[in-house]
């Protein structure tokens, strides 16, 4: 009797864990069936979406052009206002052939060299351009002799010209100005913070100015014309003209 209830039990205790087994079994099947669902469809976070049919795909196509006017011949291919396509990768290439920078960032060759960079933080192999972070810059050599050029051309429109001496007749001033001229870029000047001279324009003990505050060269066109335009207690003559003279072209 004793042998046949142990018996009985020990069949008890297999069945009971063999049930729990294809339970545990079955929802194993069943998670590892819902994770490749999800992965699968084209809504979840990471996956890719659904490859589309050739009638319905798309190649970018600007909506202005190919809809509103699509031109002879119904022409809705991609069209573009200058005839060419360049994207925001060819642009930078652009710029990066012409010496300039664009978006503030430094081209390969520049970061090779070293001009006009922030030495890369570096831990180990790992480097992180944390200088570029805080104080990207599209300044360069070719920017700064640019901005001469366009400080020294001052107003070269004949037309533009004209019409300011009519204004000045008719209404006491000018209409046009000269292009302005941002003073940002001398050269020398380093770092990501700067003196309260330099922030506030003002160092009459001559303490940041030359050493640590640099003034850009490029010149200052739009302060020629606001010469004698002053208001009682806020700027002199006298002081109107030592900033016009510091920032002066250096004479070749």
């Amino acid at each position: 009797l004793k042998q046949t209830v142990v018996s009985l039990r020990l069949e008890g205790i297999h069945t009971v864990t063999m049930v729990r087994s294809s339970a545990l079994t079955r929802a194993g099947v069943f998670s590892l069936a819902a994770a490749a669902g999800l992965l699968c469809s084209p809504g979840f976070v990471g996956a890719g979406p659904a490859a589309r049919s050739t009638s319905t795909q798309l190649n970018g196509y600007r909506l202005d052009k190919m809809l509103l006017e699509p031109g002879e011949g119904n022409d809705r291919t991609l069209q573009t206002s200058e005839g060419f396509w360049v994207g925001e990768v060819g642009f930078e290439k652009s710029q990066w052939a012409q010496g300039y920078r664009y978006r503030m960032r430094a081209s390969p060759e520049e970061h090779r060299k070293g001009i006009d960079v922030a030495p890369a933080f570096q831990i180990g192999p790992i480097k992180i351009r944390i200088g570029e972070m805080l104080g990207g810059s599209g300044n360069n050599d070719n920017l700064r002799r640019l901005k001469k050029e366009i400080a020294q051309a001052g107003l070269d429109d004949p037309k533009k010209i004209e019409e300011n001496e009519y204004w000045l007749k008719r209404y006491g001033h000018k209409r046009w100005f000269p292009k302005y001229v941002d003073q940002s870029g001398a050269k020398g000047v380093g770092g990501l913070f700067r003196g309260l001279a330099a922030w506030s324009g003002f160092d009459p003990l001559n303490e940041e100015r030359g050493k640590t505050w640099i003034e850009a060269d490029y010149g200052k066109p739009l302060m020629g014309d606001k010469k004698d335009m002053t208001f009682p207690g806020l700027l002199t003559k006298e002081q109107m003209q030592k900033e016009l003279d510091s920032g002066k072209l250096p004479k070749k």
